[in-house]
């Protein structure tokens, strides 16, 4: 008489599970290490040179690329007109696309770079035009006097991919102003800008620090070791400026929803003391 087969024992669900999540851990290092050859890649390289030159209307070489530890963008010997990036790591929002105001670029991570501008003879616009904005709120602080108003038509960064709310974070950093006869007329030296966002009372607050060894104003007067301190919640206006101080003084607490023109009274008031 034959003997009846035994179905062979059911796999729980627990050696299901532990099957299921092995294969899975698997692909995604296979997909994690595929990632960064990918990324070291020529052809990438060129992408996204040629992605970056046509979203500013800019030139724009990268001598490599490569993926951070957390899927970031690592990019290396970025140059344009004006400024020099050696270091520059990008970190992602990669559900951007639920968002109208989220950027892609979540935050911007630059060491060693430099920058120098240079102003427009008539317009008072600053070259990089595709930084005049920086250049002019920036030149606002150091003591140039703005254009009356905006220029729409000035290239512009993508707004879906790098806005206002890009976290910029600066590690020994020098920017130089010069006039239309190329005369550096005001610096910035081994700047570090850290931001940090926390909560109050359910709103977002961003603290912003911000050190450099040397600064000297358009008027000729100088700063070293300077530091500044100040926090805004997110939707005001409104910026309070805790800490503000060089080698030779400090300044009290203020609060202004006019920064850019602000700071540069502060900033001579502070250098006078001297």
């Amino acid at each position: 008489m034959a003997k009846k087969k035994t179905a062979p024992p059911k796999k729980s669900k627990w050696q299901r599970f532990k099957r299921n999540a092995v294969t899975t851990l698997i692909i995604l290092i296979i997909l994690y290490i595929g990632g960064h050859v990918i990324s070291r890649l020529e052809g990438t390289r060129q992408a996204i040179v040629d992605k970056l030159s046509n979203g500013t209307r800019q030139p724009i070489s990268i001598q490599k690329t490569g993926m951070t530890l957390l899927c970031g963008l690592h990019l290396q010997g970025l140059s344009f007109q004006g400024v020099e990036m050696p270091d520059v790591k990008m970190k992602f929002n990669w559900l951007f696309f639920f968002s109208k105001e989220t950027p892609f670029v979540r935050e911007l991570s630059i060491r060693n770079m430099e920058m120098t501008f240079r102003q427009v003879p008539n317009t008072g616009n600053w070259e990089p035009l595709i930084l005049s904005g920086i250049g002019r709120r920036l030149g606002a602080v150091v003591g140039f006097r703005p254009p009356d108003k905006a220029d729409d038509s000035l290239p512009k960064f993508p707004p879906k991919a790098i806005n206002a709310k890009t976290l910029l974070q600066l590690e020994d950093a020098k920017v130089v102003w010069k006039d239309a006869n190329g005369r550096e007329v005001a610096y910035i030296t081994d700047a570090n800008l850290r931001f940090e966002t926390g909560s109050f009372i359910k709103r977002k607050v961003i603290q912003t620090i911000f050190k450099c060894e040397h600064l000297k104003l358009a008027n000729g007067r100088g700063l070293r070791k300077f530091r500044l301190e100040a926090f805004r919640v997110d939707g005001s206006p409104w910026v309070t400026v805790m800490d503000m101080a060089d080698i030779n003084g400090q300044y009290e607490e203020f609060a202004t929803d006019t920064l850019w023109q602000d700071l540069n009274e502060q900033l001579n008031l502070l250098s006078s003391m001297h």
